[in-house]
Order: structure tokens, then sequence, then C-alpha cells
């Protein structure tokens, strides 16, 4: 029963938080915003999306209020601090893609790979990192700590 209760509290945190992500992006309509929209945009989609509560492990949705939270406050940056929010993008970029990509060709080839998922999710605490330090991250993770992990994995 306690499980039960606290999964539900747990979705309905997050729901309430989308809503929160989702009035802030709308929001976030000046031009210079553009890139870092996008960018909240895609990584909003690849967290909460049609039956991701079935396809996400229980640890990882756990953290799901820290991500969504940490989207807030970084769509309240972009009022004041939007250049160092786009610098953040940029450093994390040339990384990001080539997860993408690399997690592309597993999913094409209707494959599996545990060591992909664990990066994916490494890359949301990151952008916490990056964007939103008060939230706090679930360990310490930089982009240097994210590409030595990526060596080690063999990926």
């Amino acid at each position: 029963m306690a499980f039960s209760n606290s999964s539900c509290q747990l979705v309905a945190e997050i729901l309430t938080l989308y809503q929160q992500v989702r009035k802030a992006l709308s929001a976030a309509t000046a031009i210079n915003y553009l890139a870092s929209v996008k960018d909240i945009q895609q990584q909003l989609d690849q967290l909460v999306y049609q039956g991701f509560l079935q396809h996400t492990e229980w640890r990882h949705l756990q953290r799901y209020p820290a991500y969504l939270k940490a989207i807030v406050l970084r769509l309240d940056k972009l009022k004041h601090a939007v250049q160092r929010d786009q610098q953040a993008m940029r450093e994390m970029a040339a990384f990001l893609q080539q997860w993408q990509q690399r997690y592309a060709r597993m999913q094409q080839r209707r494959q599996h790979d545990e060591r992909l998922h664990e990066v994916r999710w490494s890359i949301e605490e990151l952008r916490i990192s990056l964007f939103a330090q008060e939230v706090k991250t679930a360990y310490p993770v930089s982009l240097k700590r994210l590409q030595q992990r990526w060596q080690k994995l063999g990926l």
C-alpha cells in the first residue's frame, strides 16, 4: 500500500511539474531564447512521452521531479542569462550529438544497450549541473566525467 501511495504522489508531482514546464515554455517567446527552448523541448520529449511511466525504471522515475524542476529554473534564468545558457548548450552539444546518433542506431537495429541507457540518465544529471545547480545532482557529474565514462564503457 505504501508503494502505491508513493507512486501516486510521484506521478502527481511529475505531472504538476510537467504542466509548470509547459506553461513556462509557452511564455519563453523571445527570439534569442529559440535555441534554448528547442533544446528544452527535445529534453522534455525524451522525458515525458506516451508510455513513459511504463518504460522508465522506478529509480529513474524518482529523479523526474529534479529534472523538471531544473527545466523550470533554466527557463526562468533565460531572462537574465541566455548567453550563459547557450554557452552551456554548446559545451555539451558534441557529446549529446554523439550519444543521440549512437542511440538512434541502437533503436534502428531494435537492440538494447544498457551502457547507452546509463549515459542517457547521466546526461539528465549533467543538464542539472550545467543549467540549475540549485537542484543538486544525484551524483557528481561533469562533461569531462561523462566523456571518460563513455571511453571506459567502450562506446
